[in-house]
């Protein structure tokens, strides 16, 4: 293999390589927005179903326990 042959694959080599990092860049950056947007859901949720909880403590606090009638004997 000539000096110009291997000049020629190492230089390909390096642009492969620099292609495949700004692939990787693109691709945390991806993940990263997903990431954001996955814990913006995680918080949405959390509040949702802490006023469902809530809803249910107030609705079980305001009612008053139903009447058994007793028996006496």
């Amino acid at each position: 293999m000539s000096t110009g042959n291997k000049v020629f694959e190492a230089l390909k080599a390096v642009l492969t390589l620099k292609d495949q990092l700004d692939n990787l860049g693109k691709d945390l950056g991806n993940l990263n927005a997903r990431l954001t947007r996955l814990a913006e859901a995680h918080g949405d949720l959390r509040d949702r179903v802490s006023g469902i909880e809530g809803y249910l403590r107030g609705r079980s606090e305001s009612t008053p326990p139903p009447s058994v009638p007793r028996i006496e004997g």
